[in-house]
């Protein structure tokens, strides 16, 4: 096999850059990250058909405009199958879809938090491959529910972490690895977004999930990944104010994750800074860093600065990462996505599934992809988070923690 049909479910601003904002405020992912990662790898011949199933029919009409725009600007073929039709609202049409996708499948599910549990074992029961949007889960009790059944397949269930592809990280990783840091002693993340994202999330923001979840997430999830550590214990604080006073959600601004980790004989700590409350006026849709401390040195990674700033007329000054997904042409004219850490993830999730189904050991991929077997701690450490905060703000250990 060398080419697989994929489903997208989902029709929001990371699949397709559709949002409440558009036609008003730009964002850094106007037409999405999944749908012309698909495309591109349509074109590059790892990808046959094209499916996408979306609860709200009636926003096919402006992406079909957006597909003739990235038709004509990057000659990518865009033809696919939409599900339900455009004058249709339908929240589960997405089971048609996965009934209808040829097996084996690659399926990505881009849709809120609380809605993944359901549509993970929907795709396990249509018997696909699937990639996820970070984070997979919330609690340990949902992924208990969902492994049991993973656990009867030979599927492929990978999760969206992207950041593990992005080059900083991957040098940060290797620095680590080699102890040029000696023993760490202390990580410290601070990951906030514009106030912008509540107009586009607000419809579901506060439904099972928070800013931790949402954005918390990923430099925990890093945390792991660049030391290999195991977490012990966790402890959560946070703040109400924006969102509740203005958007009537009960869910807090900001949320600061105290973690206790464990690598062999030695014991570290991180601090993560979640929020989604910053002005609409700052120069990027997302402030981000990670600075590690050993006994070696420090360092410090920001993020969000990457060279690459500009100010025009009538506009705020913008700092724009191009290494996320910035859809540019190389000096050929050619379409050029192989550098962006966004189109990686998927990428090597839709070869990895290829692999697979021409009788690569599964176990491989287990081994060194952010997968949903092996999540665990990360939903561990979200779940723990959540417990604290329901309860003053106490140690959480992990080992005491039902399901872990």
């Amino acid at each position: 096999m060398d080419k697989i049909n994929v489903l997208i479910i989902g029709n929001g601003h990371y699949s397709t850059g559709s949002t409440i904002l558009e036609g008003k405020k730009e964002t850094n992912t106007d037409f999405g990250v999944i749908l012309p990662g698909i495309l591109e790898l349509k074109k590059q011949g790892y990808v046959d058909k094209v499916y996408l199933a979306a609860k709200n029919g009636f926003k096919y009409n402006k992406l079909e405009d957006k597909l003739k725009t990235l038709n004509e600007k990057f000659e990518w073929d865009t033809t696919m199958e939409f599900y339900p039709k455009k004058d249709e609202i339908d929240e589960k049409t997405y089971l048609k879809a996965l009934k209808e996708l040829p097996k084996p499948g690659a399926v990505i599910i881009a849709t809120p938090n609380h809605l993944h549990k359901e549509m993970i074992l929907n795709t396990i029961q249509a018997g696909h491959h699937f990639l996820i949007v970070k984070p997979p889960l919330t609690n340990l009790k949902d992924y208990q529910e969902v492994m049991v059944r993973m656990n009867k397949t030979k599927l492929l269930g990978m999760v969206d972490y992207h950041k593990i592809h992005d080059e900083p990280n991957l040098i940060l990783r290797e620095q680590c690895s080699q102890n040029d840091y000696g023993q760490i002693q202390h990580i410290f993340s601070k990951m906030t977004q514009r106030r912008d994202m509540l107009e586009i999330f607000g419809e579901w923001f506060g439904k099972e999930t928070n800013v931790n979840h949402y954005i918390g997430s990923h430099y925990i999830h890093l945390t792991e990944f660049i030391t290999g550590a195991i977490p012990l214990e966790v402890r959560s604080t946070c703040q109400y104010g924006l969102i509740e006073e203005e958007y009537g959600i009960k869910t807090p601004d900001l949320i600061e994750t105290h973690i206790i980790w464990e690598k062999g004989a030695h014991k570290f700590s991180s601090y993560h800074i979640a929020g989604l409350s910053d002005p609409s006026g700052t120069s990027a849709m997302t402030h981000q860093e990670i600075q590690i401390i050993g006994t070696n040195g420090h360092v410090r990674s920001n993020q969000k600065n990457r060279g690459f700033e500009r100010v025009l007329t009538k506009k705020c000054p913008e700092s724009i990462n191009p290494n996320f997904f910035y859809i540019n042409k190389d000096i050929d004219g050619t379409v050029n996505l192989e550098g962006k850490y966004g189109f990686k993830s998927i990428k090597i999730f839709i070869k990895s599934v290829l692999e697979v189904e021409n009788g690569v050991d599964i176990n491989k991929f287990e081994k060194i992809l952010p997968t949903l077997r092996n999540s665990k701690n990360i939903i561990a450490i979200l779940d723990a988070a959540d417990k604290s905060i329901s309860n003053e703000s106490s140690i959480v250990k992990l080992s005491d923690m039902e399901y872990y």
